[in-house]
């Protein structure tokens, strides 16, 4: 019987099993959200925003900030004038060429991403960054954060100034609240990616109120307020499945996980502080989490095991922000990065 129960036990969890079950999820996931997409949300997003403010801006800029039932653009102009080759086209090659576009930059995240994989191994990384749920959910809707991604893996890749200044753009064009604990970290611990990102951000501010004028910007400064006016329907944070307290919550345990990831300045670091915004924004959406395959990639590449449970728990949609927090445990527990050692030098040098 002993035998028996053990042999069922490797069955179990062998790596074929597990990565059977996270197949399972990934599809149970992507299925619903694709069905729900379909129903009514399919490129909701760009069809209700992008688009119009790509024509706003070129017509009357000052339009882009007045809203309607069916338009509401809560990023910046220069994100309305990067919208703008496509507000010549019609409302359905508009919203097609969108998503080609960001199918195009996600396979290209994909096979960047798995780089420091060989063989089979790279493939199944591969695979596992096209299906995640949070990715499609994105790609329904028509939103921005596969860009997010892309800006999230150039950070945990190079730490020469490069991601800084991607983050620095982003800002600038889409912010997002739970970005606001990584801008923080690397402030802390990459100072160079700080400054480089700070810098684009300057620039772009100041030579947006050159072009644009400061009325603009002010009507933008103040759409950062409308989402704290009211509730989401589709907020899986904290405050979702709380209510106002768990505003509270959340930023409390955002606060904790923000301390573990300034004590680190390596990949898992950077997990950390994207695991701490998402937990203490003040609202969550589903397409937020994408940048948590960025976050994770330190212990996927090396105890991929410990994230076996999880693609399951994010088919529990309203237990994201529980969960999620054990996410930041599992990335702290993961090995850190170690810096090269230097070769000691030849006993017959000089």
């Amino acid at each position: 019987m002993a035998d028996a129960v053990a042999l069922i036990r490797r069955s179990l969890l062998s790596d074929r099993a597990l990565l059977a079950l996270t197949a399972t999820a990934f599809v149970l996931a992507n299925a619903t959200i694709v069905y729900l997409g379909w129903l009514g949300d399919f490129g909701y997003d760009f069809s209700c925003c992008y688009q119009q403010a790509g024509q706003r801006i070129a017509t009357d800029p000052s339009t882009l900030y007045q809203w309607s039932a069916d338009y509401t653009f809560r990023y910046s102009p220069w994100a309305a004038l990067a919208f703008r080759p496509l507000a010549g086209l019609t409302a359905d090659q508009a919203l097609w060429a969108w998503f080609g576009l960001k199918v195009a930059v996600l396979i290209c995240l994909a096979v960047a991403f798995s780089r420091p994989w060989s063989g089979r191994g790279r493939w199944w990384v591969v695979a596992a960054v096209l299906a995640f749920p949070p990715i499609w959910h994105d790609l329904m809707i028509g939103n921005v954060s596969i860009f997010t991604v892309a800006v999230l893996l150039a950070l945990l890749r190079t730490d020469r100034g490069v991601g800084g200044a991607l983050l620095g753009l982003l800002l600038l064009l889409a912010p997002k609240p739970h970005l606001v604990a990584v801008a923080l970290w690397l402030v802390i611990r990459r100072p160079r990616d700080a400054a480089a990102g700070l810098g684009v951000l300057l620039i772009g501010l100041v030579s947006g109120i050159v072009i644009w004028g400061p009325d603009l910007w002010l009507a933008y400064a103040r759409t950062f307020l409308e989402p704290l006016e009211r509730t989401f329907t589709a907020n899986v944070g904290f405050s979702g499945l709380f209510g106002p307290i768990g505003v509270a919550v959340g930023l409390v345990a955002g606060i904790a996980v923000g301390v573990l990831a300034l004590r680190r300045g390596d990949g898992s670091g950077l997990g950390l502080s994207l695991v701490a915004g998402l937990l203490a924004s003040p609202y969550l959406f589903i397409h937020y989490l994408a940048g948590l395959i960025v976050a994770v990639e330190p212990v996927l590449r090396r105890q991929p095991r410990r994230l076996a449970v999880y693609p399951w728990l994010l088919v529990a949609f309203p237990l994201i922000p529980v969960w999620l927090t054990g996410l930041g445990a599992t990335v702290w527990r993961s090995p850190r990065d170690q810096p090269p050692v230097a070769e000691p030098p030849s006993a017959t040098a000089g």
